[in-house]
């Protein structure tokens, strides 16, 4: 557990009142361990709902219009608009169950006094090792190994792959995940170069402006946030830059890529394959790209893993407990960042 300290008299209400915390989530109160419950609830008065998608608007102004902070994930989260806000009229803080944050418009929220904490580190590990198994899956063609043995591709789909050792890869953005596949990478045998708009030394890697690393690299993996609003930063153009036959990686943000660019590049061969945690082609024109194992997408399963949940669920009931006590922690305090901007 952690220290727990008084109530401050800030967040509390005219007529002394604790204040109100609603948690939205899939699983409701049961998505914190009851000692992290039971440790909220005696500093606030605590509603935990259970929703399985987006809050509507009408809903969100109903449910969360007397909270003075929310507890939301990004599945559950409804639109954090200007209306939205005007109907929440105590609200001070919301703590997101998240690293990215590309969704919420930072400079709105501080221009009303909403103060906002994120999950900078609850993940790391397992993106990291993620994006290793889709570099991995890309070069070894395991999925397709799999589906052939099981016949649901034709016999004479090649399983030819090539190795990542003695290979060149590219990381764009380089924090604590960038720079913990940076790690992993080394260890099969990569040479790495890494592009950040804040240069930081990484051991036995070489710092390259965007468009070398582009042109250089044999695998391109982004690590970099979403700036609210922002256009892809890897489009038509950057695409045009990359090796002929190289992958492209992308356990970030699917809008970080202008997908029909990239497939476009996968079709004529300019890109080998192209791996994104999200699900991106949805179209029955696509799906050929899909059962040939060009285009591997993985549904936003990254973060997903006894180890995120367990450490995940105890960091977010401390973040909450803290926006309450006028205390939080991994605040949001400057705009949206840039593109390229290294997620930390």
């Amino acid at each position: 557990m952690w220290p727990h300290l008084a109530v401050p008299e800030q967040l509390a209400d005219e007529t002394g009142a604790r204040p109100r915390v609603v948690v939205v989530s899939v699983a409701g109160r049961a998505t914190f361990a009851a000692e992290d419950a039971e440790a909220l609830e005696r500093v606030a008065d605590v509603r935990f709902l259970s929703r399985s998608e987006a809050m509507s608007p009408a809903d969100a102004a109903a449910e969360l219009g007397r909270a003075d902070v929310v507890a939301l994930t990004p599945k559950v989260s409804p639109e954090l608009s200007p209306e939205l806000l005007d109907a929440l009229p105590r609200l001070r803080g919301i703590a997101l169950y998240a690293t990215g944050y590309d969704f919420v418009d930072v400079g709105m929220l501080r221009a009303r006094g909403v103060r906002l904490s994120v999950l900078p580190d609850y993940s790391t590990r397992s993106v990291a090792e993620h994006t290793l198994a889709l570099m991995l899956t890309l070069s070894r063609r395991v999925h397709l190994g799999h589906d052939r043995s099981r016949g649901l591709v034709p016999p004479t789909t090649s399983l030819r792959g090539f190795e990542l050792g003695g290979r060149t890869l590219g990381v764009i953005g380089c924090g604590r995940i960038g720079g913990h596949v940076t790690r992993l990478a080394q260890g099969l045998g990569m040479d790495v170069l890494v592009h950040d708009v804040e240069p930081r030394p990484l051991p036995g890697t070489r710092q390259v402006g965007r468009e070398e690393l582009l042109a250089s690299s044999d695998v391109v993996t982004l690590h970099c946030p979403m700036a609210y609003g922002a256009a892809p930063t890897v489009g038509a153009d950057e695409v045009a830059l990359m090796r002929r036959g190289s992958v492209l990686v992308n356990a970030s943000r699917s809008a970080l890529v202008d997908t029909a660019a990239v497939v476009a590049a996968v079709r004529t061969g300019h890109l080998r394959g192209y791996a994104v945690d999200d699900v991106v082609l949805e179209d029955p024109a696509d799906a050929d790209l899909l059962v040939e194992g060009r285009v591997v997408q993985t549904g936003h399963s990254a973060w997903w893993s006894d180890e995120v949940l367990a450490r995940g669920r105890r960091m977010w009931a401390r973040h909450v407990e803290a926006l309450v006590l006028g205390h939080p922690l991994d605040e949001i305090t400057e705009p949206n960042a840039a593109p390229l901007a290294a997620a930390r």
